[in-house]
């Protein structure tokens, strides 16, 4: 089922007149479009996607649309951006800035070999500081971040609404860093959509995703009677073995995407992070430059028993599942477009 096209008008909230050049995109995605002297603006995805519509122009303040899809009005407002200038408190740490942008770099796009492959084209507009007490590295910026990625041929540009990134002790030595996290809406444009080196990467980074593995246990019948001659993903039970998925997940339809449901009967009452369901997922992994495939583990950890999944494999709940080992390593780096398909 095609998703519907997604249009609207925008206006100045105070003046009541259009805006034009209003950036419009599906988070997360290259679906994009500029609004013009009218301030209409059209958006025709392929499917529905579990992604939110950013509005964003200098001159105004950045407008997010959590459902399009369902809740869009026909007329929208932007209220103009004010500059306000309050009192900046500078803390003294022992870190040089060019440490903390390399450690910035380092957690926010990646070690792997996509993310170690990123060039951050306007590194001056990130404000940049570590907290000696929190033994925390944050980061802000008015602007959004350009990044190129030559390893997937993709430029994007990133609003980062917040990140951190915690240490065990006062370093930025990357093995010391227990827990990242970032928050942004992003917007993709595709520098080789032809080049067939970069596609079969795309493809590679694609399966071994936690989108691929809801992609997978959403719609693809043979992955969950585990009846796959060659599966890409095996899922077992915390101290026990593989699980029946047909038991641990049922996957209903709703509309054009899917629901996952964790019934009542595998619910785990007693996880020491308070959630519903852990389960620990072997899965396979192409390393270059031999191009061979190696097992690696992830744990995923679920906080909410509904999830809607749409055909790319997004999940509307990103923030009520955690993961750890593998794919908690992934970063922005290794970021496709939320309606990428190999």
């Amino acid at each position: 089922m095609n998703a519907q096209t997604l249009t609207g008008v925008v206006y100045d909230k105070a003046t009541k007149q259009p805006v034009s050049g209003v950036y419009v995109y599906l988070d997360g995605t290259s679906i994009v479009d500029i609004t013009a002297s009218s301030g209409k603006f059209s958006l025709t995805p392929k499917q529905q996607i579990n992604t939110k519509l950013v509005l964003r122009h200098l001159a105004y303040q950045t407008l997010i649309i959590e459902d399009p899809f369902v809740h869009l009005p026909d007329t929208i407002y932007l209220e103009e951006q004010m500059k306000i200038l309050g009192e900046i408190t500078v803390q003294a740490d022992r870190f040089s800035r060019r440490q903390k942008l390399r450690a910035f770099r380092e957690q926010f796009l990646g070690l792997t070999q996509a993310g170690r492959s990123c060039r951050i084209v306007n590194e001056d507009d990130i404000e940049i500081w570590f907290n000696m007490a929190t033994k925390t590295l944050r980061a802000s910026s008015d602007k959004p971040i350009e990044v190129i990625n030559n390893y997937l041929g993709y430029t994007a540009l990133f609003d980062l609404v917040d990140f951190k990134a915690e240490y065990t002790s006062v370093t930025l030595n990357p093995t010391r860093c227990y827990n990242v996290y970032y928050a942004v809406t992003t917007s993709f444009t595709d520098l080789r959509p032809d080049n067939r080196r970069i596609k079969m990467r795309r493809d590679d980074v694609f399966e071994e995703s936690s989108r691929n593995f809801f992609k997978c246990l959403a719609y693809d019948p043979f992955f969950r009677s585990d009846t796959s001659s060659n599966p890409v993903f095996w899922v077992y039970e915390r101290g026990a073995g593989e699980i029946d998925y047909n038991s641990y997940f049922t996957i209903m339809d709703t509309l054009s995407i899917k629901t996952i449901h964790i019934p009542d009967s595998i619910i785990e009452k007693e996880n020491p992070d308070n959630s519903l369901l852990i389960i620990n997922v072997s899965h396979r992994v192409k390393e270059y430059p031999d191009n061979k495939y190696r097992r690696y583990y992830s744990n995923i950890s679920f906080f909410t028993n509904n999830l809607l999944v749409d055909r790319y494999g997004n999940i509307n709940q990103f923030d009520k599942v955690f993961f750890s080992g593998f794919m908690g390593l992934s970063r922005a780096g290794d970021m496709l477009p939320l309606d990428y398909m190999p």
